[in-house]
């Protein structure tokens, strides 16, 4: 995971598109023949590539598409236009500053962006007129572009990479701004600063900052009034909150969610001709309350505590599912599709009421002890669930129930129609009889009787059920892959020879692939329409006797919307994981109950759900991996691809995992786990830190994290080390609006010891109105392979005190930052005799408590024949002039030979029984040599110090003993000066 503290503007890049189609400009010309060489197709996919997860996300939402050749070329370099592109289009910048850039021409491609990006401020051009648009993106540049749009504040962490030292100025604020956020970070404590970006890294960055913060910030109302536009459309890209009544939001787009607050109260709210992308919760609102004009919602939670709000739908007003966590009224005034489906969770508490007028698809009653009224209306199918023990529903006169599945006991009153019930469980009562009733297998009839109380527990005289009556007709239920023939009169014997089957999609004729029928349910089955092809459109299916049946005479006729979603299951490694079962539900935290659909991963660990639109929650499968769930939503207007999820395996059988899982909001919760390695040291594994490492063997690492809500995030003990393991959690996103607190966020933690599938021990957070962002969550001690648990379920805004407060030195990162201050090239230029050549560059040392040891010195030249050894010294010319001093090497000897002599000096580094050699080669220049230079530097000091008398009466006389040839002369001339000069 990667952070950002400074989670402001970078929200917007998760809607980035990193590419220029093909077949536009200057880029697709290049793209089109830039791979098309063996070696680059090796590499042009992103199968098994380290981003694959993150460039499949962004390719199924449409944010960056291949080159010609299809693919994706996760490894190719990004230039600076195509930067500005991604950006301006991520962050919806429009606004553009005249330029005049000598290099970018006013008919090119990236013209526009490149004046966007000036306008914007987070690109500029070089200071020479140019803008470099072709040039590449350097990780440097990306930094500060990074810094820029999420306004962090410089930091001085590049100095924890061995490799920004000699960084321009400009970047180093950036560089550690980024690296102490964890957008971006190094590899084996380098940063590559001047490395060119890939598109996968482009794409993973800018993935991490919009996971981060994944919105812009909130707009919000708390006045009363009129916002939007008298006319046309405004976009806000990213969520609004309405905490105030008397609210009128008009001709507004919501690319994130609606919070309509509970500081509303019973006051009313107006969405008049708006439409929002994600998810419109509503804590407030009275008896008159929120009205739905002309509006779209794709899925709404209804979560006011007393019950009393009204939702109204008016006009051409959608809401495709709306799921209630309190009693709610909800009605329908106008001419749109209305409510959809309705799902009353398990959280509405016992006793609650919940009103309904109108035509609604689905109604599905999860939590027990419910009134539920149908005034006037309609509902397609209701179910009462397992756990809805209890309900009590009421169809008044003018309400009708198409299908009324009871898998619970429940009480029905009132004089409405309900066309047909399936009962599947005892304990049902009924005031007046369904016209067609079927009793499940073991079931107790239900009692009917006309004295039934609509509030009570349905006690009172009961008769006997009457047979069914007929149905008004002969129909067939359709849902993508499947047509269910329902006849008024039973039909046996049935086969797909007796059935003729057509089908269309929007009146096109369609062919159904892989038919089958199951004349034991009376169902075809047939291949499911691709939802890439046919998103949204509605498939008709016919089915009429074929010639010569004379089994049944009707024709059946159904309908039914290709809708549902889709994505892919890795796991932390992020690898596939073929053959994982996942059971969807409709609603949020649904894990029991009616199945909506089951579905299978492939090879490449996708799957298919074809569903109606809505919120669903899928529980995961498969033997070897912990069960999880999946939160998934079906779009009306789009087909959502991204639904992906980490499985987490079964520990190993000496392995210790621990699960965190949390719900919607916070959207990231962090696991931090302190604990021992020996000697009183201790480790840290958390975000920044993923892997906690003691004397090369991996302890314990953080090996999933999520941020992105829900979980899972995943820390594993590898060593089970004696001491004791501190657990906690940190509310990494912050509270927000005080809705997104660590207590409201449902926070589960698992620990799983050894090869189980099943949990050793478990902790959930209590609920409450505080507001600390830390949860200490439990202390677990290992002693001799034995486990004990200890509960702290502590509360606090700072971190857990570390009973382990130092850690293990890495003594072999030290060792490699001591050496990166050896000289790799010296020589004895400014040395006088006797004196020590410098091995390490000027003004370091190496540390005190790191041992340095002159292993070998030889001549340039020495072979394992030819050599002869001179005190310390491998020689080939038996000529000497350094030798080893203490472990240092000294200037013994002048050369009096023509040549420059070179010797390479083997250097070991010790600390800690760790050690690491260097070789350093040290060149003695002869007399003559070493006069000139002498010669040249004092030169370059009187030049800028013409008065200094003493050194130039010197420099005469090393002048006149450079052209005698005389060694003595020119060795006396140097000690001179260099007494003068040093």
């Amino acid at each position: 995971m990667s952070k950002t503290l400074a989670r402001k503007a970078i929200g917007v890049l998760l809607g980035a598109a990193l590419m220029i189609p093909t077949g536009t400009g200057a880029f697709a010309a290049s793209a089109s023949t830039q791979h098309t060489d063996a070696a680059t197709k090796k590499t042009a996919g992103i199968q098994g590539h380290w981003a694959q997860q993150v460039m499949q996300n962004w390719k199924d939402k449409g944010y960056i598409n291949g080159y010609a050749d299809g693919e994706l070329h996760p490894n190719d370099r990004v230039s600076r236009a195509e930067l500005a592109a991604l950006i301006n289009r991520s962050s919806g910048f429009t606004s553009a500053s005249d330029i005049s850039y000598t290099d970018v021409p006013t008919d090119s491609w990236y013209f526009a962006d490149v004046a966007k990006a000036s306008a914007a401020g987070y690109m500029q051009g070089d200071g020479n007129g140019k803008f470099r648009p072709t040039g590449e993106v350097s990780r440097q540049e990306l930094a500060v572009v990074l810094a820029s749009l999420t306004k962090m504040e410089p930091a001085a962490d590049s100095a924890n990479f061995s490799d920004t030292a000699n960084s321009p100025a400009w970047s180093k604020g950036a560089i550690g701004a980024v690296a102490k956020s964890g957008l971006m970070t190094g590899s084996a404590g380098t940063f590559k600063p001047t490395a060119a970006a890939t598109r996968a890294e482009v794409v993973t960055v800018l993935d991490r900052a919009a996971k981060v913060n994944p919105t812009a910030p909130a707009v919000t109302y708390n006045e009363a009034g009129t916002y939007g536009p008298e006319k046309g459309t405004d976009t806000v890209q990213g969520s609004v909150q309405v905490t105030q009544a008397g609210v009128t939001l008009r001709n507004t787009v919501i690319e994130g969610d609606l919070l309509l607050g509970k500081e509303i109260a019973n006051g009313d709210v107006t969405l008049d001709n708006v439409t929002v992308k994600g998810t419109t919760k509503i804590e407030g609102g009275g008896p008159n309350s929120i009205h739905v004009v002309d509006s779209v919602l794709v899925t709404v939670l209804v979560d006011k505590r007393d019950g009393s709000v009204r939702i109204v739908t008016e006009g051409n007003s959608s809401v495709s599912q709306i799921t209630l966590q309190s009693g709610a009224y909800l009605q329908e005034n106008g001419t749109g599709s209305g409510f959809a489906d309705v799902i009353l969770s398990n959280l509405i508490p016992a006793g609650s009421t919940v009103r309904m007028a109108g035509q609604f698809e689905t109604l599905e009653i999860s939590a027990a002890s419910l009134n539920v009224n149908l005034s006037s209306g309609s509902v397609g199918e209701v179910t009462i669930e397992e756990g809805a023990a209890g309900t009590n529903l009421n169809v008044s006169t003018a309400a009708r129930i198409a299908q009324l599945i009871l898998n619970a006991a429940a009480n029905v009153t009132g004089t409405g129609t309900i066309a047909n019930a399936q009962v599947n469980a005892s304990g049902v009562t009924f005031q007046n009889n369904p016209q067609q009733m079927t009793v499940a297998n073991g079931v107790l009839a239900p009692s009917v009787s006309s004295a039934v109380s609509t509030g009570g527990s349905g006690a009172g005289g009961s008769s006997s059920v009457p047979a069914p009556t007929t149905p008004v007709s002969d129909r067939l239920d359709v849902t993508n892959g499947s047509a269910a023939l329902r006849f008024a009169n039973a039909v046996n014997g049935l086969t797909l020879e007796d059935l003729s089957v057509n089908a269309t999609v929007t009146g096109v004729t369609y062919s159904l692939e892989d038919v089958a029928f199951d004349g034991a349910s009376n169902t075809l089955s047939f291949k499911p329409l691709s939802l890439d092809d046919f998103y949204g459109k509605e498939l008709k299916v016919n089915v009429s006797p074929a010639a010569g049946t004379v089994k049944f005479t009707t024709t059946l006729t159904g309908a039914a919307r290709i809708e549902g979603f889709s994505g892919i299951i890795t796991d932390v490694d992020n690898q596939p994981v073929e053959g994982m079962r996942i059971d969807f539900r409709r609603g949020t935290g649904s894990t029991s109950g009616a199945i909506a659909a089951s579905v299978l991963t492939d090879a490449a660990g996708r799957y298919v759900a074809y569903v109606p639109v809505g919120i669903y929650t899928g529980v995961t499968s498969k033997p070897g991996f912990i069960p999880g769930t999946i939160v998934a939503v079906g779009i009306s207007d789009s087909y959502n691809r991204s639904e992906n999820h980490t499985a987490i395996k079964v520990p190993a059988s000496d392995e210790i995992r621990i699960v965190l899982t949390w719900g919607e909001r916070p959207r990231d919760e962090d696991s931090h786990l302190l604990g021992p390695v020996g000697d009183g040291y201790g480790f840290h594994t958390w975000y920044g830190e993923k892997q906690a490492y003691d004397q090369g063997e991996l302890v314990a690492d953080l090996d999933h994290d999520d941020t992105s809500s829900y979980g899972p995030e995943t820390t594993t003990i590898r060593q089970k080390i004696n001491g004791t393991y501190q657990f906690y959690v940190h509310n990494f996103s912050g509270n927000g609006d005080g809705t997104s607190t660590l207590k409201n966020s449902g926070a589960k933690v698992e620990v799983y010891v050894g090869d189980e599938s099943v949990p050793t021990t478990s902790y959930t957070i209590p609920t409450g109105d505080s507001s600390e962002i830390y949860w200490y969550v439990f202390d677990m001690t290992i002693n001799n392979g034995e486990i004990t648990f200890a509960e702290k379920n502590e509360f606090a805004n700072h971190s857990p005190q570390p009973l382990y407060d130092q850690t293990r030195p890495d003594y072999e990162s030290i060792l490699i930052e001591e050496s990166a201050k050896l000289l790799s090239v010296t020589d004895a230029t400014y040395v006088k005799l006797g004196d020590d050549i410098p091995l390490t560059m000027n003004g370091t040392s190496i540390r005190q408590d790191v041992a340095v040891n002159i292993k070998k010195i030889e001549e340039r030249g020495v072979t394992d024949e030819v050599y002869t050894v001179v005190g310390d010294v491998y020689t080939v010319t038996g000529d000497v002039y350094i030798g080893k001093v203490n472990n240092n090497i000294v200037f013994t000897d002048y050369n009096l030979g023509t040549q420059s002599v070179e010797y390479k000096v083997t250097v070991e580094l010790s600390l800690n029984g760790e050690s690491l050699v260097r070789d350093i080669w040290i060149a003695i220049p002869n007399v003559h040599d070493l006069l000139e230079r002498a010669v040249e530097r004092s030169a370059a000091v009187l030049e800028a110090d013409p008065d200094y008398t003493a050194l130039r009466d010197a420099y005469n006389e090393a002048v006149v003993a450079l052209d005698s040839g005389e060694a003595l002369l020119q060795i006396q001339a140097r000690n001179k000066l260099l007494e003068l000069l040093f």
